[in-house]
């Protein structure tokens, strides 16, 4: 049974055995190839949602300082340099505008990291940024001036408001924003280890093609020149001092398959010549 099937995976032509090496390295070459191109794809795409997550973080804090920026720089207008309601009213539509666009992009912080080890520093944005607007809107309804009695409403008891009340908030925001930009950072880090281990996956296919094509270079070559070339030297040798001396043709030089249907028949052609 064992022979049968010996038998059937057997090769006795050099044209076969050639064809079939030949076959294999381009079939290794292709397959390491697709899967290569199938890890690479995934590089890319990773890279691409790699980018795209660090620049969307990146907008969003800086929609956020715009927006903080934006509403501080109306509070300082309207509580320490303005005098009067008449040039408080044109920097209150700036001041609403700068509150929702604080709002909206700190509640979006907030749901890009709260699946992360970094949902605190969020939480914490969204705390004092309540706070912050709660305060700006305060001052836009006029509770603020009502909290403050009508004989002593002046320019510096708006100020000192803001320096004691809005500006420790407006500065604690900030620095939850900056927070959430390293934060946000940080958590790209377990994207781009996965991205180094699909770039070394990429890579190991083609590696081990090239170690396991070496092989078969090298084996392929001891087959040809130990099935092809070892024997038709001597075969070749010996025709020639047929031709030049007329010596016999050595029938036990070591070959097979094509090679050795040659010999023979090399070695009945001299016979028959000679009769």
């Amino acid at each position: 049974m064992f022979k049968k099937i010996k038998n059937i995976f057997t090769i006795s032509s050099i044209k076969s055995r050639t064809q079939l090496a030949f076959f294999s390295i381009i079939l290794l070459l292709f397959f390491s190839g697709a899967i290569s191109l199938l890890e690479l794809e995934r590089v890319s795409h990773d890279t691409e949602a790699i980018l795209r997550a660090s620049k969307e973080s990146t907008d969003l804090a800086g929609e956020m300082i715009s927006a903080l920026n934006e509403q501080n720089d109306a509070m300082i207008s309207m509580a320490v340099i303005s005098g009067s309601i008449k040039d408080i009213t044109p920097h209150l539509s700036k001041c609403e505008e700068s509150i929702v666009r604080l709002t909206a992009a700190s509640e979006e912080a907030h749901k890009r990291m709260i699946n992360t080890d970094h949902r605190n520093v969020t939480d914490s944005l969204l705390i004092f940024t309540e706070r912050v607007n709660q305060l700006a809107q305060a001052y836009i309804n006029g509770d603020v001036h009502r909290a403050i009695s009508s004989d002593t409403l002046t320019r510096n008891t708006t100020h000192m408001w803001y320096v004691e009340s809005y500006k420790p908030e407006y500065l604690n925001v900030s620095t939850q924003i900056t927070k959430y930009m390293t934060g946000s950072e940080t958590t790209l880090g377990p994207d781009v280890n996965r991205l180094s281990h699909t770039a070394r996956r990429a890579v190991t296919p083609v590696f081990i093609s090239l170690v396991v094509m070496i092989v078969v270079v090298l084996m392929l070559y001891y087959f040809l020149h130990h099935y092809l070339i070892k024997p038709i030297l001597p075969i070749n040798a010996d025709l020639g001092d047929f031709l030049k001396y007329r010596t016999p043709v050595d029938s036990n030089i070591a070959c097979r398959d094509d090679i050795a249907t040659l010999r023979d028949r090399i070695i009945a052609l001299i016979q028959k010549l000679r009769q």
